[in-house]
C-alpha cells in the first residue's frame, strides 16, 4: 500500500516533469504554432492536475497533520502548476492579441532553467548535504538479494528481527547526492546487511532461535510506524555524521569514535538473549576493524565503514527501547 509520503513524491515528480515538458512545448515550437484547441487542452489539464492534487491531499488521512515536509511539498507542487498556468495564459493572450512572438534562439536554456529551479525547490525541502527521498533508489539492484534471502526463510523463521535490519539497510537507499558517496555507502551497506541477515537466518544460534519463534507463532513480522521512525532517525544521524566526517576528512577521528561506540555497545537488560545481540556486535566490530586495518581502501571508504559501525551500534541500542523487539529478545533466552 502506498504511503502518504510516497504519494506526495510521485505527485511532485509528475507535476514537475509535466510543467517542464509543457514549458518546452511553448518555448521550442519553432516549427509551427500550437493551435487554440491545444492551448486550451494544456491549460485545462494543468488546472485539473492542480485541483486533483488539492483533493488528493485533502482526502489522504495518512498525511501527517502539520508536517513541514507535507506543507513544503504542497507549496512546491502548486508553485510549478501556477507557473505553467501563467505561461499558458500569457501565450494565449499573445496569440489572441496578435502580439508578435519572440523567437527563442536558445530555447533549451529556458527548459534548463526550469529544471534547475525545480531542483532548487526540492533541495530546499531538506537543506542537507545528503537529501532524503521518499522512494528507494537502487539502480545497481543491491537490495533484491537480501529480500530473496528473507523470502527463502520466511516459511520457517520468524522475520521480525531480520526485517528490522533489512529496513535499516533500505533506509540508506532513500538518500541522494552526492551520488559518488551514496554509491559507496549503498554498496558497502548491502554487503554488510546481507551478511547480517544470513547470520540471523542460516547460522547458529540465531537460526534455531528464530525457527523456534516461528513455531510458537508469536508477534507479527512487519514493522510498525514507530519502529520505522526509529530507523529513519538513526539513518538521518548516520548521514549527518558522515557529512561532517567527510568534510573534515579525518579518518583517524572517525575510527576512534566508532571504536568508542563499540566499547559502549548497548547489550540490553540482563534478561535478553545476548548471543543474538552478539551477532550485531560482531558486524559492527568487523566494520571498525576493516576501517582501521585496510591498506587498500580510500579515505572515503574507511570513513564510511567507521560510520556504518556507529549506525549499527545505534540501531542495536534502539532495539531495547522498542517493546516488540525487547520482548522477542527476552523470549529467545533459554
Amino acid at each position: 500500500m502506498i504511503t502518504a509520503e510516497e504519494l506526495l513524491e510521485r505527485i511532485l515528480i509528475l507535476t514537475t516533469v509535466n510543467s517542464t515538458l509543457i514549458h518546452a512545448l511553448i518555448t521550442i515550437e519553432a516549427e509551427g504554432d500550437l493551435d487554440s484547441t491545444q492551448i486550451n487542452q494544456l491549460a485545462s489539464g494543468v488546472r485539473a492536475v492542480r485541483e486533483s492534487v488539492k483533493q488528493t491531499l485533502g482526502k489522504n488521512n495518512n498525511a501527517p497533520s502539520g508536517s513541514s515536509f507535507v506543507d513544503d511539498t504542497i507549496k512546491v507542487i502548486l508553485t510549478h502548476l501556477e507557473r505553467i498556468e501563467a505561461a499558458l495564459d500569457s501565450y494565449a493572450t499573445s496569440r489572441d492579441g496578435k502580439t508578435p512572438k519572440i523567437k527563442v534562439k536558445e530555447p533549451i536554456l529556458a527548459t534548463q532553467q526550469l529544471i534547475a529551479e525545480a531542483s532548487e525547490d526540492l533541495a530546499g525541502l531538506t537543506g542537507k548535504p545528503f537529501q532524503r527521498r521518499l522512494s528507494i533508489i537502487d539502480p545497481d539492484k543491491l537490495l533484491p538479494p537480501i529480500q530473496q534471502l528473507l523470502d527463502k526463510y520466511s516459511s520457517r523463521s520468524h522475520l521480525l528481527l531480520p526485517n528490522y535490519w533489512f529496513e535499516s539497510c533500505r533506509e540508506l537507499f532513500r538518500y541522494s547526492e552526492p551520488r559518488d558517496v551514496i554509491k559507496e555507502v549503498t554498496h558497502i551497506a548491502s554487503q554488510v546487511f546481507y551478511t547480517l541477515a544470513r547470520r540471523f537466518l542460516a547460522e547458529a544460534p540465531c537460526a534455531g532461535l528464530l525457527q523456534e519463534l516461528a513455531r510458537r507463532g508469536s508477534m507479527g513480522t512487519e514493522l510498525t510506524s514507530r519502529e520505522r521512525n526509529q530507523i529513519a532517525g538513526a539513518s538521518s544521524e548516520f548521514y549527518e555524521q558522515l557529512a561532517n566526517a567527510l568534510e573534515s576528512n579525518s579518518v583517524k577521528s572517525s575510527i576512534s569514535e566508532a571504536k568508542r561506540n563499540l566499547r559502549s555497545f548497548d547489550w540490553g537488560p540482563a534478561d535478553v538473549e545476548k548471543r543474538v545481540v552478539g551477532v550485531v556486535h560482531r558486524s559492527a566490530r568487523e566494520l571498525v576493524d576493516k576501517a582501521a586495518d585496510s591498506k587498500t581502501m580510500s579515505d572515503t571508504e574507511r570513513i564510511i565503514h567507521a560510520e556504518l559501525s556507529r549506525y549499527i551500534c545505534n540501531l542495536a541500542a534502539n532495539l531495547h527501547s522498542l517493546p516488540r523487539f525487547n520482548q522477542q529478545l527476552t523470549d529467545m533466552k533459554v
